[in-house]
């Protein structure tokens, strides 16, 4: 590795990891674009955690525990075995969705091609004025305003050559660039770029029938949202991003695609302004329409008969750099333990996130002397956070959702990196930066003044703003008449 992991500093090693997934395209040979798309942009997201990991490699005595816990690489697509037979079916499948796009009311449709919750008021609200169009397997085709169609069925295997000449493009650039990936992801790796190549020439083909006058999606920075982008940019069919989540990463995060984005508050759209090379054609702060049925607090919410620890993903293909470490969550953890185990009447409430290892965790707490006070929750955060005392958020949305209700939030933050987050920063939680930090914040809880809780109040006041955006009620309003004027026009 030509980069002294030695002679480094924290973020010069994710910086690094960022320069390189972003220009390995620079140190090969191999053309990255193909039939007009760009499968540089369209491949970062599978390198993400693989760059990130190759240089958590070179620490084997930290790496073993990550590397027990990757998952068996997919088997590669094979072709159907009987080739005419599947031609035939992909056929009727593309005469099918001709079909359902000729009984649409109107050729001037919304597509709306990937299901996400937090586009479900946003798209309800729209299908009362507009044709709106979703695959008939999505979630949003059980609306009765939406008109669901049939989808042509993708090729039975992707072009080996381009997998091939892709792969090997990575690969050799990635190494010029001073990264090797461990053998496991290069494997993984082929069956990703198979996987993007079939599905991007399946949604050209879908869009390229449905021709519809605009494409809404929940991100538009990873697979395979963002190949609807990066087609549609080609097929001249505009695509409208809303915000879904905090910027819960560095780098990762801050590139946009789609040609307009509705954002919360102010904070995404500057770091979109200052840090994204493609710029939106519009980049508008709306707000969170999921966020119009909640009020900030007048003050702090001082109740509660529990701490609530809601986790990021820890998951090694969650990892996204390289101070980013799967052990993390097993870390904040033990410390939750620890704490526990010198309050006895303290309680935790775990909420996971759905792609973090439950049963790692339930294995660590089934384990500790304090596990008849530890629950593990599968109801949904705002349920649980009414009845807390605390919040222990990690770099997550759910610590701004704790502070529309006035609780105390800690900010658990294990890695060696600075929090992505700035919570502390605003003054609207307290610090959990490494275990020792953790539990002294969660055993002084009852010392903290009134004084210091106004603090944390207008701290948190200001995050919301900033972050949240104008908490009026009227997000949904905001976003719905931005699509209208696109669909407009």
């Amino acid at each position: 590795m030509n980069f002294s992991l030695l002679d480094s500093t924290v973020a010069d090693r994710d910086r690094f990891f960022w320069e390189a997934v972003c220009n390995w395209s620079n140190d090969t040979s191999v053309n990255p674009v193909i039939a007009g798309i760009d499968y540089s942009e369209l491949t970062r997201c599978f390198l993400w955690d693989k760059v990130a990991r190759s240089i958590r490699a070179q620490h084997p005595e930290r790496f073993a525990f990550e590397q027990v816990r990757l998952k068996p690489v997919a088997d590669p697509i094979q072709p159907h075995p009987n080739r005419l037979k599947f031609g035939c079916k992909q056929a009727l499948s593309r005469f099918a969705a001709w079909q359902d796009i000729r009984s649409l009311p109107t050729k001037n449709s919304l597509y709306v091609p990937c299901w996400h919750p937090t586009l479900h008021t946003v798209v309800r609200s729209l299908a009362e004025s507009f044709t709106v169009v979703t695959p008939q397997a999505s979630h949003f085709s059980q609306l009765p305003t939406i008109h669901p169609i049939r989808l042509p069925l993708s090729a039975d295997s992707p072009n080996l050559s381009q997998v091939e000449s892709l792969h090997h493009g990575i690969i050799t650039g990635l190494k010029q660039q001073g990264i090797e990936l461990i053998q496991h992801d290069v494997i993984e790796l082929r069956s990703q770029i198979a996987q993007l190549l079939l599905r991007t020439e399946q949604i050209e083909a879908e869009l390229s029938l449905l021709r519809p006058k605009a494409i809404l999606l929940f991100a538009d920075n990873h697979f395979p949202v963002q190949s609807y982008v990066l087609v549609g940019r080609k097929l001249g069919i505009p695509t409208i991003m809303t915000q879904h989540g905090l910027d819960c990463e560095q780098y990762c995060l801050e590139e946009a695609y789609a040609d307009y984005v509705s954002v919360w508050g102010v904070s995404r759209l500057h770091r979109y302004q200052t840090r994204s090379a493609w710029q939106p054609i519009q980049l508008q702060v709306n707000g969170n329409p999921d966020y119009d049925e909640l009020t900030p607090p007048t003050q702090m919410d001082r109740s509660g008969s529990y701490w609530l620890w809601a986790t990021r993903p820890h998951a090694p293909e969650k990892c996204y750099l390289p101070s980013r470490h799967p052990q993390e969550g097993i870390e904040i953890l033990n410390a939750l333990l620890m704490a526990l185990s010198r309050l006895p009447n303290a309680r935790l409430v775990i909420k996971p996130h759905p792609l973090d290892d439950v049963t790692l965790y339930q294995s660590t707490i089934d384990q500790h002397s304090a596990r008849h006070r530890v629950l593990m929750s599968s109801d949904s955060v705002r349920s649980l956070i009414p009845e807390a005392s605390v919040v222990i958020s990690e770099d997550s949305t759910v610590g701004l959702e704790a502070m529309f209700f006035g609780k105390i939030v800690v900010h658990a933050h294990f890695a060696a990196s600075e929090p992505v987050m700035p919570f502390v920063k605003y003054q609207a939680a307290l610090p959990g930066y490494t275990a020792e930090m953790l539990r002294t914040t969660l055993e002084n809880l009852e010392q903290v003044t009134e004084a210091q809780a106004k603090q944390l109040f207008a701290g948190q006041c200001r995050l919301i703003q900033d972050f949240a955006g104008d908490c009026d009620g009227q997000a949904l309003k905001r976003v719905t008449a931005m699509i209208q004027r696109i669909l407009e026009q």
